[in-house]
């Protein structure tokens, strides 16, 4: 029986290091032109606005609870969605970084994904940003303070930047250690975007 342990663990061993010498430069991740991060991270580009992400938003969170003890797992808002509606695709980056502050990212972002892509409340504006925080709780005096204050309009400026930075074609997009580019779209399973993910914080 011990044997048949030794063996077992010596499979997926084997396995785990054959599917990880499988990913490619060029096929499955891209080296961007930048410094390598002093600390571990990984950063999921994504927009609330996006299907897919909605979609991908489990995959997400086993991806950031398989992480190393140590390795931080941030998330980034890009600013060009909605496409046709600068006021909300920019505002929208602001309420993200509120929800945050707040200490409400998780509910706030299941109860927008849930109005965009199950229809259950408009954000086409600026105003029904708002009407939804008030929906979670938040004054409407506290909305405007922290939407309008320089600290949250500083930070979505830069936050809005960084996808332009990173190269960021399409979201979800998962980048590790600030220089590796995830293709997400050769992955087949939640399996292999965690294993690219360990691989690629293993690389100098």
């Amino acid at each position: 029986m011990k044997r048949l342990v030794i063996v077992l663990c010596l499979m997926v061993v084997g396995f785990a290091m054959s599917a990880q010498s499988a990913f490619k430069e060029g096929t499955h991740y891209e080296v961007l032109d930048k410094n390598k991060s002093e600390k571990p991270i990984v950063k999921e580009f994504f927009s609330l606005f996006c299907q897919h992400c909605f979609q991908f938003e489990p995959f997400m969170d086993s991806l950031a609870s398989s992480l190393p003890n140590g390795v931080e797992f941030v998330k980034s808002h890009v600013d060009y969605l909605p496409r046709d509606n600068k006021p909300v695709s920019s505002g929208i980056v602001k309420a993200f970084i509120m929800m945050g502050d707040l200490g409400k990212e998780k509910e706030l972002a299941a109860k927008f994904f849930a109005a965009i892509h199950l229809g259950q409340a408009p954000v086409a504006s600026e105003n029904d940003i708002k009407m939804l925080f008030i929906d979670s709780g938040v004054s409407g005096s506290k909305f405007d303070q922290l939407y309008n204050s320089k600290s949250v309009k500083d930070r979505a400026k830069a936050m809005s930047e960084l996808w332009i930075e990173y190269e960021i074609s399409s979201v979800p997009t998962v980048v590790v250690n600030e220089k590796y580019k995830i293709n997400m779209s050769s992955l087949k399973s939640i399996s292999e975007l965690i294993d690219i993910t360990l691989f690629l914080l293993k690389q100098k």
